[in-house]
């Protein structure tokens, strides 16, 4: 069996605190993608979750962080549609290892690999890593302890450089019998951003960066502020949502067609906004679904974690929803929309995803949804006949 261990992927050291640092964010999509791994291949995944009460010793240390209850100790936002399906283990020290639900793993499973990612580096990870060896060699167990380069990091501070110190924890790792893999060693080194627009909604920046072969200049277009330029940005901008409503025994999708700018014409689309300062993604969705096409939510359903929506010119993050509503509201759209709500069935739906007038988002949750709902009426047509073979014994 094989053990994945995720350390303190918590809000206190990537989001927010006095400890936080939000370039540890660049670690994430590979700590999810191989989490996604784990969890396919049914290895058994263990989260430390840094969790303290407003008097522990640790903050003799350290500035107080990740007391209970907070937001600072809750796992970040990419990992909890996981949260469920992993053993998420609270402790109060840097050292998760010393946990009585942690020895209760060790001692109740033997595993042949053991791999460990998170944060820090040079703390929680190394006391981990450090005491999990020394168990292993003790007990003359044949198990590897594997570390990804590209999955731990630690934070940036004047005399805390990040990414000598992860060097240094890596060499050290080696020393005691780790097995590191050297991943993403030839990755682009961003060197300086420079803003060059400042409008309202989207501007334009000038990514420089290192390369194997010199430096190269690269245009992005973003929603976030200059210190974020250039970095896994792994938070919702905005919402796109699928409004559907069952009506007289059929399926009704509420698409809009609006009006814009960039290709100057009129586009098949699907509600959808910026997550405003201050909400999560479905007060976004409520909001939209109300202002956009008038409609009150029956239910929601989240379809997919989000997703970069083109990557090759922005860092704009989407999150994916549909919800069963009701058109009982009035349009509040601004001064410059000019959105009109298009009910289809579904046989319509599929005939519209050829259209060329129709953006890539509506195109795709649109063919998920058609199929979903194929899926229904098939299960419900199996249901039929055997309840009608039942009958007739």
């Amino acid at each position: 069996m094989k053990l994945f261990i995720i350390v303190d992927m918590v809000n206190g050291f990537v989001n927010e605190g006095a400890l936080a640092d939000k370039n540890i964010n660049r670690i994430v999509p590979n700590i999810v993608s191989r989490l996604r791994k784990a969890l396919l291949n049914h290895e058994m995944v263990v989260a430390f979750r840094d969790c303290h009460s407003e008097n522990d010793k640790e903050f003799l240390s350290y500035p107080p962080h990740c007391i209970k209850g907070s937001t600072e100790s809750e796992l970040i936002d990419e990992l909890k549609p996981y949260q469920n399906a992993m053993i998420v283990i609270d402790k109060n020290t840097t050292n998760g290892f010393n946990t009585d639900e942690f020895q209760k793993i060790l001692s109740q499973n033997k595993f042949t690999e053991i791999e460990i990612c998170g944060c820090c580096s040079d703390i929680c990870v190394n006391d981990l890593t450090y005491s999990l060896a020394k168990y292993l060699s003790q007990n003359k167990l044949d198990t590897t302890i594997k570390i990804k380069q590209n999955m731990i990091d630690t934070f940036n501070a004047p005399a805390h450089n990040a990414d000598e110190i992860n060097n240094d924890c890596i060499e050290n790792f080696k020393k005691i019998g780790v097995k590191v893999e050297k991943t993403g060693e030839n990755r682009a080194k961003l060197v300086k951003v420079k803003k060059i627009t400042d409008d309202r909604f989207v501007n334009m920046y000038i990514a420089t960066y290192k390369t194997q072969n010199g430096e190269l200049n690269y245009e992005i277009a973003s929603r976030h502020s200059l210190l974020d330029i250039a970095r896994p940005n792994l938070k919702v901008d905005a919402v796109n949502i699928l409004p559907y409503q069952y009506k007289n025994g059929k399926t009704v999708v509420y698409l809009t067609r609006e009006f814009r700018f960039p290709i100057g014409d009129y586009v098949y689309g699907l509600p959808s906004g910026l997550v405003e300062n201050g909400e999560d993604s479905l007060t976004a969705v409520k909001r939209e679904l109300q202002e956009e096409i008038g409609a009150d939510v029956l239910s929601i359903s989240h379809i997919a974690t989000p997703a970069y929506t083109s990557c090759g010119m922005s860092d704009e993050n989407i999150d994916f929803y549909q919800a069963e509503v009701e058109l009982n509201r009035k349009q509040q759209l601004d001064k410059f929309e000019d959105i009109s709500v298009v009910p289809v069935t579904l046989e319509e739906l599929e005939l519209l995803i050829n259209s060329r007038n129709m953006g890539a988002q509506c195109k795709l949750q649109s063919k998920i949804f058609i199929q979903q709902e194929k899926i229904k009426s098939l299960e419900k047509q199996i249901k039929n006949l055997k309840g009608e073979e039942n009958e007739k014994i």
